[in-house]
């Protein structure tokens, strides 16, 4: 008579699933540092709009072109009346990248590095609502012309090295005053060139003024900004260890 040895069934029904196409991985969070932009500290209020550099984030600017007149990045607190149709879509401010001027200058933005590394088997998800604002008038009374909308690109980027990016993925569904959500994934299998390398953050206003006439005043807006990674199972790993004990078990029984 064969000896009988129970395989554990979580681990037979686990590896089972996963041969079937199943998933059991739970997306996790990763830290953002005031992804919101609801941190203003530093800033110098004005009106509903705060200027400066977001708690962190930095400035991205690789034509040097933020430093002149007319180049503002801070954060706007809409009121849903005046350059957006609502009010921030998450918390009370969202992020501006404004250029009064210097149009077609080159694209400029904010980044931030994160404290966790490109890691394998894992897909990641970058989540970022993107605002088209509208033209209005601030609670100084002055107007500013916004019509149009100048591109955005919103990247992932792992040891400096942009691995995924939306560019202008939501350009013709984006209307004015609205704030749309960028969506942009990553899966990393057993071996990517930037492995282990840290993670970052890019949001950039494109800074185009596409033919509007005016010439108008150009924004990108930024709110909400998430980023979850999810283990991969690698592929048979369980599904194999439940075909070995199945095989085991069947030879103990004699079978």
């Amino acid at each position: 008579m064969g000896i009988y040895t129970r395989f554990p069934t979580a681990v037979l029904a686990a590896g089972l699933a996963l041969a079937g196409g199943a998933s059991l991985a739970v997306a996790a969070p990763l830290t953002v540092v005031n992804p919101g932009f609801e941190d203003t500290s530093g800033q110098t209020p004005f009106n509903e709009f705060t200027f400066g550099t977001p708690v962190g984030w930095s400035i991205y600017d690789p034509n040097i072109i933020t430093g002149g007149a007319g180049f503002f990045t801070g954060t706007l607190m809409p009121d849903g009346i005046n350059f957006f149709n609502d009010p921030a879509p998450e918390g009370d401010l969202v992020g501006i990248l404004f250029n009064s001027q210097g149009r077609d200058t080159g694209e400029y933005g904010f980044v931030q590095t994160l404290s966790d590394t490109l890691t394998a088997n894992t897909r990641y998800e970058l989540r970022v609502l993107v605002g088209n604002i509208a033209s209005g008038t601030a609670t100084n009374a002055v107007f500013f012309n916004l019509d149009g909308f100048p591109g955005y690109r919103v990247e992932l980027l792992a040891g400096g090295v942009v691995v995924a990016q939306d560019v202008d993925g939501l350009v013709g569904s984006l209307l004015e005053g609205e704030f749309l959500e960028s969506v942009v994934t990553l899966d990393v299998g057993a071996a990517h060139a930037q492995m282990g390398q840290d993670l970052a953050i890019r949001l950039v206003n494109l800074n185009e003024t596409r033919g509007v006439a005016g010439p108008p005043d150009l924004e990108v807006d930024f709110d909400d900004v998430r980023l979850s990674a999810t283990a991969i199972p690698v592929p048979g790993g369980l599904a194999l260890m439940a075909v070995a004990a199945i095989v085991v078990l069947r030879r103990r029984r004699g079978v």
